[in-house]
């Protein structure tokens, strides 16, 4: 400084300024030391002690400040169960993508850490499913300072099953961790972000050729759902003597791109007849039917509820046995059981030498009828010739086969009497062909209706030209593509990865043989923490 002499003031108090000041090297180490006791070596003492409070209050200096907490910690691991339904991952129906519920049977909690010390290196937020957790790392970190390990996924997602049968199928590429695809840590809503959008290039390393990996597949090639991507194969029903053998006799065949497939349902129903836009007869006049008044959706607005007699039929096609007298009908379930009513039915009129009947009028009956032929009030059986067994053989004989059962359902006379020690056993007997059960059309793929509410069910599925209920009415590819493209932006349509219809874990394929151990609660010793498995 110049013009300043060393014992200038300026000088003076500059010089002060400079120097250090006192202890501040030593406040350093303080906080450093601070620092390392509470952010490293306390969590990782809680890491390998857990909620054991012995062991820890035998620690110096530590055992003392958090014994009392440690014992706290160790009370709050009674109880604490997770929520399954609380959780987003479940499953619905058998559609590949969808994930199973966690098994929460015989769930040990882990033990949590004291004071939840390890919660200081959490790397971020996790997902919404896994926040019950998220200041007890050990529940998924099994062991300390190591990555999630695909037994402490499974201990709880014991569902969850492989993409393939490795027993099959011998690929390096599928040799990977949960966590391989299933980061944690993103955000409240990254795994489900994650499971949404997985990269379609991924697939198509295998897909792209398949045969090359697994040579007995009947998957066809698959690189990008625009262009690259075959029709659709569809799950259809087999022919078999009973409902039983009908569910489980099922077969995916592929659609063909002209033409339509049909399936052996037993059922007589023409759509087109029910879907005139003229309308249709009913008890109260024509009625314009449309899609929505049998086709009710679940409540996920996924699959739609399973159409019935009594709630969609019925009100028009209804089982009198005596239209001209009552309300009265048979049911509508076996042979057995409608023959059995009409015998009684008719004893009982016998007997009292008329027919019993409610206090509401009679309803209209819908009578089917051949063109040209007159219009003819329902027959009525209590008066005619004969005896009471005669009269339940005649009505019996119109409603299988000329007013009811025959409309809907392919019917066979059988000779012989019926089940012995029924009232119905003597009448003339039939059997009615098993009507296919419901069952899920794609099975490998996922698709919700309630996505596609804005759509018309005719612009997919072309029930109205359908002549018979064996039509098979699944679109094909090419109806998808008109509003999805594929991974490459497209104006006007949906971008569409792999995993926007399909699904990694199939959950036709079986578990992992060796399920993983709960968590034992009660862990004592540094030897023991490295085999704790976390609950999630």
């Amino acid at each position: 400084m110049s013009g300043h002499t060393p014992d200038d003031p300026i000088t003076v108090e500059i010089h002060k300024l400079q120097r250090p000041m006192g202890g501040r090297r030593l406040a350093s180490w303080l906080l450093f030391a601070v620092g390392i006791v509470g952010f490293l070596v306390a969590p990782v003492l809680a890491s390998i002690y857990g909620g054991d409070a012995a062991a820890v209050a035998k620690l110096p200096v530590i055992g003392t400040m958090f014994a009392g907490s440690a014992a706290d910690s160790q009370a709050q691991l009674e109880g604490r169960r997770p929520d399954p339904q609380a959780t987003p991952d479940y499953a619905k129906g058998d559609a590949a993508s969808f994930y199973q519920l966690a098994d929460m049977t015989g769930y040990k909690s882990a033990a949590p850490t004291i004071m939840a010390l390890d919660r200081w290196w959490n790397p971020g937020p996790v997902a919404v499913a896994h926040q019950p957790w998220a200041n007890d790392c050990r529940v998924c970190h099994s062991g300390a300072f190591t990555q999630v390990k695909d037994a402490d996924c499974l201990s709880c997602h014991k569902a969850i099953s492989d993409h393939v049968d490795r027993k099959s199928v011998h690929d390096a590429r599928l040799d990977v961790r949960c966590a391989t695809c299933h980061l944690d840590h993103q955000g409240g809503f990254g795994l489900a972000q994650q499971n949404k959008h997985a990269v379609g290039r991924d697939c198509a390393d295998c897909h792209g050729d398949i045969k090359k990996s697994y040579a007995k597949t009947e998957t066809e090639n698959v690189r990008d759902f625009a262009d690259e991507h075959p029709n659709f194969r569809v799950q259809m029903t087999q022919s078999a003597p009973t409902v039983d053998q009908m569910r489980v006799a099922l077969k995916r065949v592929r659609l063909p791109d002209a033409g339509q497939l049909s399936e052996p349902t037993n059922l007589k129903f023409p759509h087109d007849v029910h879907l005139d836009k003229k309308g249709i007869g009913s008890p109260d006049g024509k009625v314009v039917m449309k899609c929505a008044n049998c086709h009710k959706p679940d409540p996920d607005g996924i699959n739609f509820k399973t159409v019935n007699m009594k709630d969609h039929c019925q009100s028009c096609h209804a089982l009198k046995m005596e239209p001209n007298l009552s309300n009265r009908e048979v049911p509508h379930g076996s042979v057995t059981e409608v023959l059995d009513t009409l015998a009684e039915f008719y004893s009982f009129a016998g007997s009292v030498g008329s027919v019993p009947r409610g206090p509401e009028p009679l309803t209209k009956t819908i009578v089917i009828k051949r063109p040209g032929e007159p219009d003819l009030p329902p027959r009525s059986f209590v008066n005619t010739p004969g005896n009471n067994m005669s009269r339940a053989s005649n009505a019996a004989v119109e409603l299988f086969e000329k007013t009811s059962c025959a409309i809907c359902h392919e019917v066979k006379r059988l000779a012989g009497p019926g089940k012995a020690g029924t009232p119905g056993r003597n009448l003339p007997q039939w059997s009615v062909a098993p009507i296919a059960s419901d069952h899920a059309w794609m099975p490998k793929s996922e698709f919700s209706h309630a996505s596609h509410a804005s759509a018309k069910c005719e612009s997919c599925h072309e029930a109205g030209k359908s002549k018979k209920a064996s039509d098979v009415l699944m679109p094909g590819i090419e109806g998808c593509r008109d509003c999805h493209a594929g991974s490459k932006p497209v104006s006007d349509k949906i971008v569409s990865e792999c995993s926007l219809c399909h699904g990694f874990h199939m959950p036709t394929a079986k578990p992992e043989p060796v399920p993983a151990k709960p968590l034992d609660k009660k862990v004592a010793g540094r030897g023991l923490a490295a085999q704790r498995v976390a609950s999630r």
